[in-house]
């Protein structure tokens, strides 16, 4: 009798991973050779249309998405941010007096108010302010780091940031000036298209631009903080093992982007605090030889408030952009990973 064949227990695995391998290989194989005929993911065969290119539309789309639910969830916080940065008392109300204080005066709708305009401005301004960061970094990064391998330094981070952020601030200037006068004023009774005939009527159209210098300086310095931050802190947090960047994501974008917010803040309030002060400034005045300055303004507020009145409302600004800035890039992360784009 012929004896049965002896199966080496030890090999099946073996031989299991072996054809995992080839399946592996023979994958990849085919993923390569689908790229070469032009069949291969989303990503490898973008090409421009109309001379847009495709991956910068899906940066600002995702971005504007990002920023209108982080909008959604921050104006109560921007509302009570531009009263206490608009008072006329000499020491600003604390954060949660002044939301009271509002809440009791005006009622619960006036925390949205401006809500339309904000979002407006968070599809446009938020999507092209941090939808063009990666495409302006790629553009950037060969042309300071020649010969270089690896990350970009923080300093290109920087510059890119700065100017995807200036420019997305001096095209769409109406909307956070419109936004703003909304908020700051006391009862709902003019609307969005109220302020707009205003401002037009006062200044010309070249007055819904009031301020577009500190916009542009704010825009710049916040984008430029947020995304070098934000980027810079969560690489080293996942070199150092802190967090793995495959397990809890959730944890490691909270985190990071939480210690983001508190630098943007830092670095952008005073030039919050003025631009808000001198898009509230008086309008009739908006026109003529009287009209708002930067110098003006400053001066103004250090002889009112003194050199820390340039950080009135800080709270409320951390308060709301901490949330934001963790919706902002959560979001984000979530939706860029989902359209297979890369991480920030």
């Amino acid at each position: 009798s012929r004896a049965a064949p002896r199966v080496d227990r030890e090999s099946a695995p073996d031989a299991r991973r072996a054809r995992s391998r080839g399946f592996c290989a023979l994958s990849l194989a085919n993923r390569s050779d689908m790229a070469a005929r032009g069949g291969a993911t989303r990503r490898v065969t973008m090409r421009p249309r109309d001379g847009v290119e495709p991956g910068v539309a899906a940066n600002v789309a995702v971005s504007g998405v990002a920023v209108m639910c982080a909008t959604t969830v921050t104006n109560p916080l921007d509302v009570i941010k531009v009263r206490m940065q608009t008072s006329a008392r000499r020491r600003a109300g604390a954060l949660v007096g002044t939301a009271l204080d509002v809440g009791r005066r005006e009622g619960l709708g006036t925390f949205w108010r401006g809500i339309s305009p904000a979002l407006t401005r968070a599809a446009l301004y938020g999507g092209c302010r941090l939808g063009l960061y990666d495409p302006m970094l790629r553009v950037v990064a060969p042309a300071v780091e020649r010969e270089r391998e690896g990350a970009p330094r923080v300093a290109t981070r920087l510059l890119a940031g700065a100017a995807s952020g200036a420019f997305a601030a001096a095209a769409l200037n109406p909307t956070e000036l419109l936004k703003t006068r909304m908020q700051t004023e006391a009862g709902a009774s003019t609307t969005l298209v109220g302020h707009l005939r205003a401002v037009v009527r006062e200044g010309g159209v070249g007055g819904l631009w009031r301020g577009s210098g500190l916009a542009m300086t704010r825009s710049a310095v916040l984008t430029a903080t947020q995304v070098a931050t934000y980027g810079e802190v969560k690489r080293r947090v996942v070199d150092l093992g802190l967090v793995d960047a495959d397990g809890a994501k959730w944890r490691l974008h909270f985190a990071v982007a939480m210690l983001t917010g508190v630098v943007t803040t830092a670095t952008t309030n005073p030039v919050d605090m003025l631009k808000t002060r001198l898009y509230v400034a008086n309008a009739a005045a908006s026109g003529g030889a009287n009209a708002p300055t930067v110098r003006g303004t400053l001066v103004d507020v250090l002889a009112r408030y003194g050199p820390f009145g340039l950080f009135r409302g800080f709270s409320a600004n951390y308060m709301r952009l901490g949330p934001q800035t963790v919706v902002t890039f959560v979001v984000a992360e979530y939706l860029r990973e989902r359209f297979g784009m890369s991480a920030l």
